[in-house]
């Protein structure tokens, strides 16, 4: 007798709970501990069951990568909301980044691994890659609109993105030993990629948000 087909709404339901398992064991043993029999086992369901759903350990963790970039674009995006200063969008940009890697050490590490394949081969996850990117390069374009920085949106966000993973990956790899830690590190690093402004503007930002809630009290 034929299996009867889910609603598109459950099968989705099933795959974010296979997903949800994947991530789980990655978190508790490693990326080599997950296997679709591991997956199935922790769900309490018959092993074929993963294999329904994702052709195999890649595609759970191409799946697995796109929803952590679709909650770090909804961060970004929300941390920039409101905002009017370009140069104060960059900066809140990259804090929310940094946040995010610093309270999610895992996702993160695995959302940038070495080891994973082209991106590319997963048409959700690579649109989900894109539009995080987006984010940035939008802030950053404004940024050189106003002329407040040089270059072009597209070559400063790739930049920016390079410079935060390469800050952040030292930081969680515990490979910054040499004198200085990541909070010392992150404002000269801002400076000198949006400029001398940046530090007056976010200053300035700060000051009256300050004077804001002294008025409201």
């Amino acid at each position: 007798m034929a299996r009867p087909r889910l609603s598109t709404e459950a099968a989705d339901g099933v795959r974010a709970e296979i997903c949800a398992a994947a991530a789980a064991l990655y978190e508790r043993d490693g990326y080599d501990a997950v296997t679709l029999r591991a997956i199935a086992a922790a769900m309490g369901r018959s092993q074929a069951l993963p294999y329904r759903y994702f052709k195999n350990k890649e595609h759970i963790f191409a799946a697995l990568r796109a929803v952590w970039f679709e909650r770090l674009t909804a961060l970004l995006e929300a941390a920039v909301e409101g905002l009017e200063s370009p140069l104060l969008k960059l900066h809140a940009i990259a804090r929310t980044a940094i946040a995010f890697a610093q309270s999610q050490p895992s996702e993160y590490r695995l959302m940038f691994s070495l080891s994973q394949p082209d991106p590319t081969d997963f048409p959700e996850l690579h649109a989900a890659r894109l539009r995080a990117m987006a984010t940035v390069q939008t802030a950053y374009q404004e940024a050189v609109d106003a002329r407040l920085i040089p270059g072009d949106g597209a070559t400063g966000a790739h930049v920016t993105w390079a410079a935060l993973h390469g800050l952040l990956s030292l930081h969680l790899a515990g490979q910054l030993t040499v004198g200085r830690s990541l909070e010392e590190l992150i404002q000269p690093m801002l400076d000198t990629l949006f400029g001398p402004r940046l530090l007056a503007v976010v200053e300035a930002s700060a000051r009256s948000e300050r004077r804001r809630k002294q008025a409201a009290d």
